[in-house]
């Protein structure tokens, strides 16, 4: 399983996911010339997508939508508005080719917000974004996957020095936010296990977190609990670079 994030954070989000016959589009928050050129850099075409999994409705998960026409959309209930577009329920799977995936409901000022838990025979890849919170529910959904994206949105005290309105602070760090460093680091440290290869901290604040900080708190919480950070390849996705990771089986 490859997976490649053109683009994460506030401006834009959107995450290709490639297993074998299977190539699935996470969001579409990015303009569709964007998404062509991250194409072209992997030597694919966007007729290749085979479906856009949605994770929520906000602008910066699927502002690219509306340039979409012939490509299946799934979503929550809610989510999206197309003759496309087919709503998926949390927690009843579905099989598509090589992948079988399953739509995680998450804690976020959003109609119906998932994440997605998607295996192949071999691998799981752990997808969660834009939440206040994970539940026990969820946790026993995500343990020990061989890769995780998984959100470290804000530093708590540089969110407060910002220049936002309380109620928009409050909101980010409320259940129904988005997930601190601190917060993603915790959560990790329960849910990593033996099989447990690659993270990639997503949906990092521009302006309430840096990439070096989001990663030197979720090394050094993991290294406080004696994990060994040495086997694990810790990295950060940016807004306006690509990151990939995984590998491909024959």
């Amino acid at each position: 399983m490859k997976y490649y994030l053109f683009s994460s954070g506030s401006q834009g989000n959107a995450t290709l996911i490639i297993d074998k016959d299977a190539c699935i589009l996470i969001d579409l928050g990015i303009p569709r010339r964007q998404l062509i050129d991250h194409l072209a850099n992997i030597n694919l075409t966007i007729d290749k997508i085979d479906f856009i999994l949605l994770t929520h409705e906000h602008s910066d998960h699927i502002k690219g939508l509306d340039t979409i026409h012939n490509i299946p959309i799934y979503g929550g209930e809610n989510t999206y508005k197309s003759d496309n577009f087919k709503t998926i329920e949390p927690y009843k799977d579905f099989k598509y080719k090589s992948l079988n995936i399953v739509p995680i409901e998450l804690s976020h000022d959003a109609k119906t917000p998932l994440g997605f838990i998607i295996n192949n025979s071999k691998e799981k890849l752990v997808f969660v974004t834009d939440t206040g919170y994970v539940s026990e529910k969820n946790m026993s959904y995500m343990k020990n996957a061989d890769y995780y994206i998984f959100e470290s949105n804000h530093n708590r005290n540089m969110l407060l020095k910002t220049n936002r309105p309380l109620y928009v602070k409050e909101r980010i760090m409320s259940e129904f936010g988005h997930l601190s460093n601190e917060d993603c680091a915790m959560y990790l440290n329960e849910l990593i296990g033996n099989k447990t290869k690659e993270i990639i901290l997503a949906h990092i604040s521009m302006e309430a977190n840096t990439y070096e900080l989001a990663r030197e708190t979720c090394v050094k919480y993991l290294k406080s609990k004696m994990v060994d950070v040495d086997k694990l390849s810790i990295r950060t996705a940016k807004q306006f670079e690509s990151c990939e990771g995984g590998c491909y089986e024959d």
